[in-house]
Protein backbone atom coordinates (compact mmCIF):
# COMPACT_ATOMS: atom_id res chain seq x y z
CA UNK A 1 0.00 0.00 0.00
CA UNK A 2 1.44 3.28 -0.71
CA UNK A 3 0.20 5.29 1.70
CA UNK A 4 1.99 3.13 4.56
CA UNK A 5 5.61 3.37 2.47
CA UNK A 6 4.68 7.21 2.24
CA UNK A 7 4.47 7.27 5.46
CA UNK A 8 7.31 5.10 6.87
CA UNK A 9 9.50 7.29 4.71
CA UNK A 10 9.49 9.90 7.60
CA UNK A 11 9.53 7.14 10.31
CA UNK A 12 13.49 8.55 11.06
CA UNK A 13 12.78 12.25 11.08
CA UNK A 14 14.17 14.16 13.46
CA UNK A 15 10.81 15.52 14.65
CA UNK A 16 9.35 13.78 17.58
CA UNK A 17 6.23 15.69 16.44
CA UNK A 18 6.45 13.68 13.02
CA UNK A 19 7.27 10.69 14.25
CA UNK A 20 4.39 10.32 16.84
CA UNK A 21 2.11 11.41 13.97
CA UNK A 22 3.99 8.80 11.61
CA UNK A 23 3.43 6.08 13.85
CA UNK A 24 -0.49 6.96 14.73
CA UNK A 25 -1.14 7.24 11.40
CA UNK A 26 0.18 3.92 10.58
CA UNK A 27 -1.56 2.17 13.40
CA UNK A 28 -4.77 3.73 12.33
CA UNK A 29 -4.41 2.22 9.60
CA UNK A 30 -3.62 -1.32 10.71
CA UNK A 31 -7.21 -1.12 12.18
CA UNK A 32 -8.45 -1.97 8.79
CA UNK A 33 -5.04 -3.34 7.10
CA UNK A 34 -2.95 -5.39 10.28
CA UNK A 35 -1.21 -7.60 7.52
CA UNK A 36 0.01 -5.11 5.13
CA UNK A 37 1.46 -2.93 8.50
CA UNK A 38 2.90 -6.43 10.02
CA UNK A 39 4.72 -6.80 6.51
CA UNK A 40 6.02 -3.12 6.70
CA UNK A 41 7.18 -3.67 10.30
CA UNK A 42 9.15 -6.68 9.53
CA UNK A 43 11.16 -4.65 7.49
CA UNK A 44 12.57 -1.94 10.09
CA UNK A 45 15.90 -1.75 11.40
CA UNK A 46 15.24 -0.98 14.82
CA UNK A 47 18.85 0.39 15.80
CA UNK A 48 17.67 3.73 16.28
CA UNK A 49 15.38 4.83 19.16
CA UNK A 50 13.52 7.08 16.90
CA UNK A 51 12.48 4.23 14.72
CA UNK A 52 11.68 2.12 18.35
CA UNK A 53 9.52 4.99 18.83
CA UNK A 54 7.39 4.60 15.74
CA UNK A 55 7.47 0.98 15.58
CA UNK A 56 5.79 0.51 19.23
CA UNK A 57 2.95 3.23 18.20
CA UNK A 58 2.63 2.06 14.59
CA UNK A 59 2.54 -1.82 15.57
CA UNK A 60 0.02 -1.35 18.74
CA UNK A 61 -3.35 -2.65 17.90
CA UNK A 62 -1.20 -5.28 15.74
CA UNK A 63 0.59 -6.98 18.81
CA UNK A 64 -1.67 -6.26 21.14
CA UNK A 65 -3.68 -8.70 20.20
CA UNK A 66 -1.74 -10.56 17.58
CA UNK A 67 -3.89 -9.75 14.30
CA UNK A 68 -0.84 -9.99 12.30
CA UNK A 69 -2.11 -12.69 10.82
CA UNK A 70 -5.45 -10.70 9.41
Amino acid sequence: MAAIELLAAHKNDSSEYVRKSIGNAIRDISKKHAGLVAEELSTWDLSTKEIRQVYKLAGRFIFADNRADV
